[in-house]
């Protein structure tokens, strides 16, 4: 799904974030954790700008300490809104 957002501006904040991965083609994995709602994320880079290609929760299990994947999240806005709130 295309994201409405600035793509010069988040593949700059990908290439220096410790939670992303350039796969190359254009293609990153980046987990946020430190947003309002924490989202792991699949990302093309096209001609036609940013394009979500897997959206899913990140939640947090105490009991195990660690991240596990939740739902997955199919809502553009919703990820415009945590992908600015990671840009800042």
């Amino acid at each position: 799904m295309l994201i409405n957002t600035d793509p010069a501006r988040l593949r700059a904040y990908l290439d220096a974030c410790e939670d992303a991965e350039d796969l190359g083609g254009g293609e990153y994995t980046v987990d946020l954790y430190d947003v309002s709602e924490p989202v792991s994320l699949d990302i093309l880079f096209d001609k036609a700008g940013v394009d979500v290609l897997a959206a899913l929760e990140l939640k947090y299990d105490e009991e195990e300490d660690g991240w596990y994947l939740g739902e997955k999240i199919r809502d553009a806005d919703k990820l415009a809104a945590l992908l600015g709130e990671a840009l800042g």
